[in-house]
């Protein structure tokens, strides 16, 4: 498989994109995502050699937001490049999580993903996404824990509630987290208030910034097919299968779609032509 080469920002601006390998959750518990964000304080700011400058940052972070499967950072590059500040947070994050859960394999699912930042607008539009996300992924945090909520508009208190993002550094709020932020100059002069109402303000419906791919599980082989049929019916073989009631056996091949099954496996599987098994 040949690998997209990342576009370029003539702003040394991006904002990036890492998941959950498998869709698992990247983090766990409060003691989590304090320690990433630890790190990315860390990393901003730790020299590496002796002859390094200690006042020059190895990169800027302007946002970030941290949900349970996935993190998005706005960041601008400076001595690291944007590979290596998420090669950086990545290693070190992957170790802490994997010494604390006793964890096997990736943590990630592959690489990360990148846009550019080339201009104010943009800017402006990723800082409002990253900002925004618990709203879109329905998470609010009420009672100290997360529950799904419905939203249809965009709202600074909603956001006030949930405190794993950069939020609470640009409105003024207190938190237990290290300030790791640095205003954009473009925007640097605005009050708490001001970064509030710009920050929570409704993004044009249908607008994306770097959208997460879905995940999706890989497609069960014919004897996962057939264990699943013997935990939903009263079969135990294919052929036992073909014999039993049509319309029990349609509401089966229904789940099993839902299940991952193709609908070439099932007709293939089953016998039962492929125009049925698409109207279930």
């Amino acid at each position: 498989m040949s690998i997209i080469r990342r576009e370029k920002s003539s702003t040394g601006i991006y904002h990036v994109l890492a998941q959950g390998a498998g869709n698992h959750e990247l983090f766990l518990d409060d003691e989590d995502y304090q320690v990433f964000v630890e790190y990315l304080a860390r990393l901003m700011k730790e020299a590496w050699a002796e002859d390094d400058d200690p006042d020059r940052p190895y990169f800027h972070t302007y946002a970030y937001c941290l949900t349970p499967k996935q993190f998005r950072l706005i960041v601008k590059e400076e001595k690291y490049q944007v590979s290596a500040i998420m090669q950086s947070i990545s290693q070190l994050y992957s170790r802490y999580f994997s010494s604390k859960y006793g964890s096997y394999g990736p943590l990630y699912r592959r690489r990360y993903y990148s846009e550019p930042i080339n201009d104010e607008a943009q800017l402006e539009t990723a800082m409002r996404y990253v900002h925004q996300e618990p709203l879109r992924q329905g998470l609010n945090l009420e009672e100290q824990r997360i529950e799904r909520i419905t939203r249809k508009e965009t709202s600074g208190a909603d956001l006030d509630e949930y405190p794993w993002s950069s939020w609470h550094e640009y409105v003024g709020l207190g938190s237990d987290l290290p300030s790791v932020c640095e205003k954009p100059d473009a925007c640097h002069n605005l009050t708490a208030e001001e970064w509030r109402e710009m920050l929570s303000k409704p993004l044009p419906e249908g607008t994306k910034c770097l959208e997460p791919k879905e995940y999706r599980a890989p497609k069960p082989t014919e004897t996962q097919v057939l264990s699943m049929i013997r935990l939903m019916t009263t079969a135990t073989t294919w052929d036992e299968f073909k014999t039993i009631p049509r319309d029990e056996k349609l509401k089966t091949i229904k789940q099993l779609l839902q299940n991952g099954a193709s609908i070439r496996q099932m007709e293939k599987l089953t016998g039962i032509g492929r125009g049925i098994i698409q109207n279930l």
